[in-house]
């Protein structure tokens, strides 16, 4: 709002009133006055003139210097505001924010700076190892990074273009699994464990390979006993999908008491249940409850199972990440070269060791 306008004030002490020429008007919220005795009607219009075209320029200056990363991290928190890893994003923008500052401007992040940032990370040591921060820890801030630019460039068409972000290599994740002698000593410790949850949730996660926040959050109106499926809504993912029962999965779900409403499970943890189960089975190595997914991957596989379909099992978005999971053992692999042993073999090497030498060249 901005207007010329004519006003009349009386200071203490005097009885005539006088008259002056100014103007009113709104900058960033708040409304400014300026009045003087001398101006004119036109004196006053030209001043306001003079500080509109300021306002203009300082516009431009800020629609140059584009919105401040501190601004496109609300913008960016408000997007993913839904998003199930949401506490994990705050962490990791305040992280950026710290070492950016929230005043900077979005443009002014280039890829020199943020090489020098990751260059930095990369000697800093962990409080809690003592160690040097891993690739992972290194890439999580910065994968953030590289989307939240995207972002401003692609839909909120806050940046011209978007700098380069290499992440670090990260090697291959824990791939363990278990052996039909460690599978059995495992299913006895549960079966001996006074939570009685965690017997039938352990069988579930070996024979479905869902995670464990999906199986423990699983409830009954999920569970379709007519058609064989368990059908989930929350993935991680994002997307919906059904995981076939097999047919020990049909009789341990229908093994538990009812009445078959609510929440499968009556506990929503099963931690430490689970840790003592594994002491007592007295496995091989350790054994984490993410790794009944790696197990049911890798025994999908080598059963004869096609990756497309352990993508879909599991909810993959790309089939790399599957192959992750498609691991098999070296056992299965000598197991393969031995059956694909071409006869006569051995006969093969005797030949090559009775050879002659070759003296000349035809």
């Amino acid at each position: 709002m901005a207007e010329v306008r004519q006003r009349t004030w009386k200071l203490p002490g005097q009885r005539t009133k006088r008259l002056a020429w100014g103007f009113t008007v709104t900058i960033k919220g708040k409304r400014v006055r300026q009045y003087r005795s001398e101006w004119t009607k036109d004196d006053a219009e030209r001043e306001l003139a003079k500080v509109k075209l300021g306002l203009e320029v300082l516009k431009a200056n800020e629609k140059a210097a584009g919105i401040t990363l501190g601004e496109a991290v609300e913008r960016y928190l408000a997007v993913k505001s839904r998003h199930k890893a949401l506490d994990g994003m705050k962490i990791n923008t305040a992280h950026l924010i710290r070492h950016f500052g929230a005043d900077t401007p979005l443009r002014e992040i280039t890829a020199s700076r943020i090489s020098a940032y990751k260059a930095e990370r990369l000697t800093k040591v962990s409080a809690k190892t003592g160690k040097l921060l891993t690739p992972a820890a290194v890439n999580r801030p910065l994968s953030l990074l590289r989307h939240l630019l995207r972002l401003a460039h692609e839909e909120w068409e806050a940046l011209e273009t978007v700098p380069r972000i290499r992440l670090e290599k990260e090697p291959e994740g824990r791939i363990r699994w278990l052996e039909p002698d460690e599978e059995a000593r495992l299913l006895e410790a549960c079966a001996r464990s006074r939570n009685k949850s965690l017997l039938p949730a352990v069988v579930l996660a070996m024979e479905t390979g869902m995670r464990r926040g999906e199986l423990l959050g699983l409830t009954w109106d999920r569970v379709d006993m007519s058609r064989g499926v368990i059908r989930l809504e929350v993935t991680k993912g994002g997307k919906r999908r059904e995981i076939p029962m097999r047919q020990v999965v049909y009789d341990t779900l229908a093994a538990l008491p009812g009445p078959h409403e609510g929440r499968v499970w009556p506990t929503i943890s099963i931690r430490w249940a689970f840790e003592y189960a594994v002491t007592a089975a007295k496995l091989n190595a350790p054994l984490h409850f993410h790794d009944l997914r790696h197990h049911f991957a890798s025994w999908f596989v080598m059963k004869g199972g096609s990756i497309a379909s352990l993508q879909k099992i599991l909810g993959h978005a790309t089939i790399n990440m599957t192959m992750k999971y498609a691991h098999l053992s070296p056992e299965h692999l000598r197991d393969e070269m031995a059956a694909t042993d071409r006869r006569g073999s051995s006969d093969f090497g005797l030949k090559l060791g009775r050879m002659e030498p070759v003296t000349g060249v035809a």
